[in-house]
Formats: C-alpha cells, sequence, structure tokens
C-alpha cells in the first residue's frame, strides 16, 4: 500500500516536481500488524540503501538491497519502500522471514507496474 506520507512523493515524482524524491531504500520490521494509510514508520527497522534496479519481464520493477551479517538477527513480518528523505512510501506484512545473525541476505522488493 502507498501510505499517506508517501501519496506527495509518488505525485511529485510523476509530475516531475522537485519535492518528489526517487525511493532509496529498502527497510525490514518485525511488525505483523495490518497496514493502514497512516503508517509512518517500520518496528524494529533495519534500512538498507537500494542496490540495484532492474525492469523485469512482465513490467515488473524490481529493487535490491543486502541485510548485511553483521545486521541484527530478527524476525521479519514487514519491508517497505522509503525515499531520499526517509518518509516511508510503502509498508507491505509479509510472511514471517528470520535473519540469522552472521549472514547476510539479500532483499528483492518487486512491484508490478500496471
Amino acid at each position: 500500500m502507498i501510505l499517506t506520507a508517501g501519496k506527495t512523493n509518488v505525485e511529485d515524482l510523476l509530475g516531475g516536481n522537485v519535492a518528489g524524491k526517487k525511493i532509496s531504500k529498502i527497510g525490514v520490521g518485525t511488525s505483523n500488524t495490518a497496514v493502514t494509510p497512516a503508517d509512518t514508520a517500520l518496528t524494529g527497522a533495519v534500512i538498507k540503501n537500494v542496490s540495484t534496479v532492474n525492469l523485469l519481464p512482465g513490467n515488473i520493477l524490481q529493487l535490491s538491497a543486502t541485510l548485511d551479517a553483521g545486521d541484527p538477527a530478527m524476525t521479519i513480518r514487514e519491508i517497505g519502500l522509503y525515499n531520499d528523505d526517509n518518509i516511508l512510501v510503502h509498508r507491505k506484512v509479509i510472511p514471517d522471514r528470520v535473519k540469522t545473525a552472521g549472514v547476510s541476505y539479500v532483499i528483492n522488493y518487486k512491484i508490478p507496474v500496471q
């Protein structure tokens, strides 16, 4: 869901307004609370810079980032996209994924563009 705080950012980006900031970070958190438009943060967030952006077949935009081995162990239950101003633009609750200490993980965030 594109969140209330992120809608203006997306509108600015699409309209070419300089106030629109690109999506530059992927965050993961521990809450499985249902998404609401008023969400502004992830719980216990670990936020990483987007390392690659790809357009996949079927008009799917894929953003990728890496959770490093030194990042904390956690049960990941939510994922979100942040812009350059650290505003949470999109949040999604996902099935539990366990991040183990000492292991790195690549996060691929896929968005269908229709």
